[in-house]
């Protein structure tokens, strides 16, 4: 499989494992109820103002194999976006770019290999992080649209490449001198195609509006009307419809099926949508589909099928039927076959809408939108974001009513936008972890963006914006707003006691049993972390003094529990005692895992 090669990229392969974990510091909560509020909201949104790569390191001791979708906007990289590489990779070519805004073609030669060490290690923790029937979903323009999938195949495989969407903007970029581009791509990989290869639908666009206008349409059987252009003529000149009487009828099936078909012509709806033209006796809409077997097995159907009416033999298709005799009598007893008008139409079966309410994901999408309107509304201004309409359709594709959405290039933070649209529609409970840096205005200083914009164009959304009939209603929802802290350990391996014990505690119990820790410290059990699954875990730890597990400390075991696992900085314990007692001792800080 081919591979690329650039500046760097021998420094930057193993950069993720280099990357400290940093503890997460709570700044706030916000709910549509109370707003802002200092006690964290613990309800699974979050976002993370900090440097990305750190973040999503950071993430792993929680969010490890955890995420279904992951949904990123990185710089396209033109040239024009004043990105700038700033991770610390310890080597001087790599030095020499940190701080440096990335320069357009021909001005900075280094330009693509800046932006391949930038995506490589974060790809690499974005993989990690994705469950194993998780998807991931890139907005990239033809500026490293090639170099992106040679890098994701690189990291995901080639088999898990599920190909990409091109997104017509409907706005040409107008270059002068070469093709003008008025598309992008979204590529799509999954970490387990096999897992997820029979997956890939979507709904239907507009099923449930057609299945909507039917039902309001095959209600009025057997009621009285009027031909629709003598009812507008009635309202428009505020006549008494009596005058008309000797046009009113009473609506059947043949005149809902009339006028369902003039609605669904109007439509703006794909063709494999209007096909569902039909309305049955039952009230379900339908289209016809052949019956025509596409090779000659023995085990299809020759059996001539009866006209209802003419009592006549219909025509057999020259390879017979696609189904068996005993499907065929399924298919007329439950009323699914379709006959013509008499016996010289080959029958057709019938195929509800209802059944097949999704469809192949298309390569192509045409959505000429924008959120420029919507931006100036709630107050911020961010260049290019995605249209939320937009990306609400890509994360309904892609996600479950119970997923975890994962966008660390967040920006106005659309993607939060859009699963909580989704929630509020499907009363989903999708949640969204979000991670923002901070960027540089026109005046080269700090700006922060996360706070700034991300956050609160997601306060906007979440409690509705706008007066008068101009308002727009509260989505509802939570979040909490992070900052990324310091790591847990220091540069010689030990931790770093500036973060806290409680943050230690946490991390510590994480690692061990993957649930995070809720019980709260007490004197009586100074030590015990908790007990879980009949092992009690325990932390010996004194920021002044070493600590020994021996016979005379084992009183700090304050809780009786099947196993006990022990972290100290030293053991006098022999192995045939702790074997017989159930103890399992680790080394501070030898023994705490790293990510």
């Amino acid at each position: 499989m081919p591979t690329l090669n650039w500046i760097g990229k021998d420094k930057v392969v193993s950069h993720h494992q280099d990357v400290p974990y940093r503890v997460f510091e709570h700044k706030y909560g916000f709910t549509a109820e109370n707003e802002e509020q200092e006690q964290p909201t613990k309800c699974g949104n979050k976002i993370i103002h900090g440097d990305n790569l750190e973040g999503l390191k950071s993430l792993l001791p929680e969010y490890e194999n955890q995420i279904k979708f992951i949904y990123i906007d990185p710089p396209y990289n033109t040239g024009k976006e004043d990105w700038v590489y700033n991770d610390s990779v310890n080597h001087p070519k790599i030095l020499k770019w940190l701080g440096d805004v990335v320069g357009k073609e021909g001005e900075d030669l280094t330009r693509h290999d800046k932006w391949l060490c930038m995506m490589y290690p974060r790809i690499q923790l974005l993989y990690k992080l994705l469950k194993e029937d998780g998807i991931i979903a890139v907005h990239i323009d033809e500026n490293e649209y090639h170099t992106l999938v040679i890098l994701f195949e690189e990291i995901f495989g080639k088999k898990n490449n599920l190909g990409s969407i091109i997104w017509d903007k409907k706005n040409p970029k107008g270059l002068a001198n070469k093709i003008s581009y008025q598309h992008e791509s979204i590529i799509v990989f999954s970490k387990n195609s096999d897992i997820v290869k029979d997956k890939l639908r979507r709904k239907k666009k507009n099923a449930k509006k057609i299945l909507e206008f039917s039902k309001r349409v095959y209600a009025k059987i057997g009621k009285e009307s009027y031909p629709e252009d003598i009812l507008q003529i009635c309202k428009k000149y505020k006549l008494n419809k009596s005058m008309f009487d000797k046009y009113k009828f009473i609506y059947d099936l043949q005149t809902v099926n009339t006028e369902f078909a003039l609605w669904l012509k109007g439509q703006n709806f794909s063709g494999g949508e209007k096909a569902y033209k039909f309305i049955d006796e039952n009230g379900d809409v339908f289209q016809t589909v052949s019956m025509a077997a596409p090779d000659k097995p023995e085990t299809r159907s020759h059996r001539p099928l009866i006209h209802p009416i003419t009592k006549k033999e219909c025509p057999v298709p020259a390879k017979g039927w696609r189904f068996p005799d005993s499907s065929m009598d399924e298919l007329l007893n439950s009323n699914r076959i379709v006959f013509g008008n008499d016996e010289s139409t080959q029958p057709r079966r019938k195929y509800f809408l209802k059944e097949n309410m999704f469809e192949s994901i298309s390569s192509y999408i045409g959505f000429g939108g924008n959120d420029d309107e919507f931006q100036r509304k709630i107050g911020i201004n961010l260049e290019n974001p995605k249209p939320y309409l937009f990306a609400t359709d890509i994360v309904d594709w892609f996600t479950e009513k119970d997923s975890i959405v994962l966008d660390s290039f967040a920006g106005s933070g659309t993607t939060a936008h859009a699963v909580l649209k989704l929630n509020k529609e499907d009363e989903g409970n999708r949640k969204f972890i979000l991670i923002q840096c901070d960027e540089y205005d026109k005046k080269g200083e700090v700006v922060n963006i996360c706070e700034k914009v991300t956050a609160t164009r997601v306060k906007r959304v979440i409690s509705g914006y706008g007066n008068g009939k101009n308002q727009v209603e509260s989505l509802g929802g939570s979040f909490d707003y992070l900052e990324i802290g310091d790591p847990i350990f220091k540069d010689d391996k030990n931790l770093n006691e500036d973060v806290g014990e409680a943050k230690i505690r946490e991390y510590i119990y994480y690692t061990e049993t993957k649930q995070h820790l809720e019980r709260v410290q007490s004197p009586e059990h100074k030590y015990l972390l908790d007990t879980y699954n009949e092992t009690g875990y325990y932390f010996y730890y004194e920021k002044d003094r070493l600590t020994t597990l021996s016979l005379d400390t084992l009183n700090i075991v304050t809780e009786k529990a099947e196993q006990y696992l022990i972290y100290a900085d030293t053991c006098h314990l022999d192995k045939e005692y702790m074997l017989a007692k159930n103890i399992i001792f680790k080394k501070i800080p030898r023994d705490i895992k790293r990510f």
